[in-house]
């Protein structure tokens, strides 16, 4: 099983899975492939695999990832092999992935839980990346109109305005989707 999140940058994405991450024994981390430079305190696989663009296009050639995507001039991808290794071991996989990938994915995975995460309003996105202290606000802010309305591709759309609450209201998501597949969360 494949729980996949997006949302807007700064919106709490990874704050939320890496929480579901300490909860649940069997929940794990599908890593993202990216090309973009590693930020202070990143390191490779946490949170992402750190390639060059040569590294990534030869993945591709290989048919390595299962969807990619350029945002923000730097391409994301998503590796087949994580997918098909961690899903061997008998873990529930979650993922912070773009819209577009979030679309693609689907294609190929139909039994993928989609969640959509929404900041209560613009101007609090505004907030929480000033607040995380993000160089290019504007570059972000300009793709927050087309991922709201990307929202209607998912199976849950919830506002993440309290942590705790959203939290809430994801551990009832993972249980009734777990459930529905035979499978559980072990904590």
């Amino acid at each position: 099983m494949l729980i996949i999140m997006s949302g807007s940058a700064g919106v709490g994405k990874n704050t939320i899975i890496n929480e579901l991450l300490a909860e649940y024994n069997n929940l794990a981390l599908m890593t993202t492939v990216s090309t973009r430079a590693m930020r202070p305190g990143e390191e490779q696989g946490k949170p992402y695999y750190f390639v060059t663009l040569d590294e990534f296009n030869a993945m591709v050639e290989r048919g390595e990832m299962l969807e990619t995507c350029l945002i923000h001039g730097n391409m994301y991808g998503s590796s087949r092999k994580i997918l098909e290794e961690k899903t061997a071991e008998g873990k529930i996989l979650i993922k912070d992935i773009d819209v577009e990938g979030t679309l693609n994915l689907k294609k190929l995975l139909p039994d993928v839980v989609a969640i959509y995460l929404k900041p209560k309003s613009k101007e609090q996105l505004r907030e929480r990346l000033i607040g995380r202290g993000e160089k290019d606000i504007e570059l972000r802010l300009r793709r927050y109109e087309y991922e709201e309305e990307m929202s209607k591709n998912y199976d849950y759309v919830l506002v993440n305005d309290k942590m705790e609450d959203t939290l809430r209201v994801i551990r009832e998501i993972l249980k009734e989707e777990t459930e529905k597949r035979g499978l559980s969360l072990s904590i």
